[in-house]
């Protein structure tokens, strides 16, 4: 009897394990229908990776356009504005930070020079380089004559970025005492939040001098405020990049040098965004765009 009741107990365990399944929350429309949306959102990411396709590539360095056509033709893409050749020269009215990317991927250290002038009285003229090639601010921006014509900039990444100066007083600031509300919630949070900041911004301040405070996604820039952009003036725009040294020329002068200890560089992939293609851009202003030339270093 012993033996029978045994082999019935083992014979009856599967059955209970069969309908425990049946029974399970996840069967229920509640449940698994709220967590298919759940991993769907997370995968988003990688699908439309796969699904966007690779960025076009037309075109190979050296490369070289005068712009005497009459149609822009296919080596360029851009997201937005109305970019188009006039006379033989690339013009873009005011495209609102779309840029016009050329389907070439640019050598991790090259030299690129074209001409640009502006049609505009508050001067802005705008271009960017070593970026996604599909999205503005995605690498370094070339900012001449921007903010109503006061100031010039190479930014990594945005555009407001703050200098190295800047950041520095910023930390710096933060890590000093300030006066603690003494009553209500506000005081004890004061009292608990101060000596984290202060903590954080000073643990900042060694990296900075430390010289490893950049990551390689940490947005800076360089700037200065005594260019002017001259209204129908023509200005030969040269960008060398060689490792970390980003220099800006104008005319064979030059006026602006970041140096990024974490350059941009590489193509696309499914964990790198890409930083390899040039590109064109304007604001709100007028500008004119000839006599491109890329070529590897």
């Amino acid at each position: 009897m012993t033996e029978t009741a045994d082999a019935s107990s083992e014979y009856r365990e599967p059955r209970m394990s069969i309908q425990a399944l049946q029974n399970h929350p996840l069967r229920q429309t509640r449940y698994w229908v709220p967590l298919a949306a759940l991993i769907l959102a997370v995968q988003l990411p990688f699908l439309h990776h796969y699904l966007r396709g690779a960025r076009e590539v037309t075109q190979g360095v050296p490369f070289q356009d005068t712009f005497d056509r009459t149609a822009l033709g296919d080596d360029y893409w851009s997201n937005g504005g109305l970019w188009r050749l006039v006379d033989g020269k690339l013009f873009s009215p005011g495209v609102g930070h779309n840029p016009l990317w050329l389907k070439a991927r640019l050598p991790d250290d090259a030299r690129i020079s074209f001409d640009a002038w502006s049609d505009a009285a508050g001067g802005d003229i705008e271009f960017e380089a070593w970026g996604d090639g599909r999205s503005h601010g995605t690498g370094y921006q070339f900012l001449l004559g921007i903010a109503r014509n006061t100031e010039s900039r190479i930014t990594k990444f945005d555009e407001r970025a703050l200098t190295i100066d800047d950041q520095r007083a910023r930390l710096a600031a933060q890590a000093r005492p300030f006066p603690v509300r003494t009553t209500g919630i506000e005081g004890a949070w004061d009292t608990i939040a101060q000596p984290i900041q202060a903590w954080s911004a000073q643990r900042d301040l060694d990296r900075l001098a430390a010289g490893n405070y950049f990551e390689s996604d940490t947005p800076f820039a360089v700037r200065r405020g005594d260019l002017r952009v001259v209204r129908g003036q023509r200005y030969h725009m040269t960008i060398t990049k060689k490792g970390g040294s980003i220099r800006w020329e104008i005319d064979g002068q030059l006026v602006l040098e970041l140096n990024d200890p974490r350059p941009l560089s590489g193509s696309e992939n499914l964990f790198h965004a890409g930083h390899d293609r040039f590109g064109f851009s304007s604001w709100q202003g007028y500008t004119y765009f000839d006599n491109l030339q890329i070529e590897g270093i």
